[in-house]
């Protein structure tokens, strides 16, 4: 399971946020790791069988730099 599965928006958002969830990231290091990690861009590529993220790479990447831009703020 990964660990945004089952999670709200805010959820999710606070866990990224977190240096004590996210491996002491800041959150540039996290939209790095999230736009360019090998392991994160195989999820767009996973081999037959297996269900795609419903947004191509490069319009995630560009929403998560820009949520990064705009201060990463997180729903309620």
């Amino acid at each position: 399971k990964m660990v945004f599965e089952g999670k709200r928006a805010a959820e999710l958002c606070r866990q990224l946020k977190d240096p004590e969830q996210n491996g002491g990231k800041t959150v540039g290091q996290i939209v790095e790791h999230l736009t360019s990690d090998p392991l994160v861009i195989w999820g767009w590529n996973p081999g037959e069988g297996r269900t795609l993220p419903p947004v191509e790479h490069k319009a995630f990447a560009v929403a998560m730099r820009a949520w990064a831009d705009k201060g990463a703020a997180c729903p309620e």
